[in-house]
């Protein structure tokens, strides 16, 4: 899990690499600043649905308040007020490399907690990988709404 944390922290550390790699965004004046895509809220679930059919694995790290999730995660960067300047539920989704191909990086912010997202074809990317197989879309599609609210 540090290795993917890792490599979220770098991306979004660096402010150039981080608007490369941005997906898209429910911050609707974001796109005026990174050129990331703005996805409104009730388009969410759609668009992580297309993550979920494009590879075999996603692994769930949702249930961190910010406090933990800081905790969990912590490689020593200081300056984490751009996470609790976050008071309204906001979704970022990102790409990186993984070593072993590409993971895409889900991101659910609400005032108090975070929730992560991966997806991946690589079934070693991190511990108890969970399968995208289409009989379970509509189930993953309701638990996923859970995270937004």
């Amino acid at each position: 899990m540090k290795k993917i944390i890792f490599a979220l922290l770098i991306v979004t550390a660096t402010s150039s690499v981080f608007g490369q790699q941005r997906l898209w965004s429910t911050v609707k004046n974001d796109n005026t600043t990174s050129g990331t895509k703005y996805v409104p809220m009730n388009n969410v679930t759609k668009e992580v649905l297309t993550f979920y059919d494009q590879y075999d694995y996603y692994f769930d790290l949702s249930g961190y308040s910010k406090k933990r999730f800081i905790e969990e995660i912590n490689f020593g960067f200081d300056d984490w007020t751009w996470l609790d300047g976050i008071k309204e539920s906001t979704v970022f989704a990102f790409k990186s490399n993984a070593g072993s191909g590409s993971v895409i990086i889900v991101m659910c912010i609400s005032e108090d907690n975070v929730n992560l997202l991966l997806f991946s074809s690589d079934v070693l990317l991190y511990t108890n990988p969970q399968s995208t197989a289409s009989y379970e879309r509509d189930k993953f599609a309701k638990w996923f709404k859970t995270m937004l609210n």
